[in-house]
């Protein structure tokens, strides 16, 4: 073999290995790649299942604040009808006798009686406030103002006179027991509460 013909060879070989080289490399600036993007389908799927998401979350979020507002407002209610029939129920055992002089009222809604240390006590209920008042003495009364007991929210109150054998319909002379029944509104929660009282004095 020639040295001249040796030379042209390793030159188209030379060549060969530049135009495979070439042809192996991607051009850089006419590659394009291939980016997508959201579809209306997709878009319109992922808004109604966030639609969808979020109304559920509402709706947990209202069933949990109604909770809570209905528990304020029992516990509102248990407080103030609580306290106003422990009250009544304190005083009216001390009713100082039998006699129609110490206790002159005995109505449904309005109990007037003289208590054992010599004053008077009046319970009334005034459309829903629940109200008290007291004389310095029981004959004559000078009553004093009243003073509430419950602001708003009862409605009703009964008061019910019964005699020794559990009869309604007592008078002074045979009466025994009082019992206090009332009912206590608050909001949209109502609750009632009874109590039944005999005067120590009896």
């Amino acid at each position: 073999m020639r040295i001249a013909d040796y030379g042209v060879r390793e030159k188209k070989r030379g060549k060969m290995r530049d135009t495979d080289c070439e042809s192996s490399v991607p051009n850089s600036t006419l590659h394009t790649p291939n980016l997508k993007g959201f579809t209306l389908i997709e878009a319109i799927i992922t808004i109604v299942i966030v639609g969808i998401i979020s109304s559920i979350a509402a709706l947990i979020i209202l069933e949990g604040m109604k909770a809570s507002s209905k528990e304020q407002n029992l516990s509102e209610a248990h407080y103030q009808a609580r306290i106003a029939l422990e009250r009544m129920a304190r005083e009216i055992r001390l009713i100082r006798s039998q006699t129609a002089g110490d206790i002159p009222t005995m109505a449904a809604t309005d109990l007037i009686f003289c208590d054992v240390t010599g004053k008077a006590v009046e319970f009334q209920l005034s459309g829903t406030a629940l109200n008290r008042r007291e004389s310095a003495t029981c004959s004559p009364f000078a009553w004093g103002g009243w003073n509430a007991l419950s602001s708003s929210g009862i409605n009703p109150l009964t008061f019910t006179y019964l005699d020794s054998a559990g009869a309604g319909g007592a008078t002074a002379a045979n009466l025994w027991f009082v019992d206090i029944n009332l009912t206590d509104t608050q909001g949209s929660e109502s609750l009632q509460m009874r109590t039944r009282v005999h005067p120590r004095n009896f």
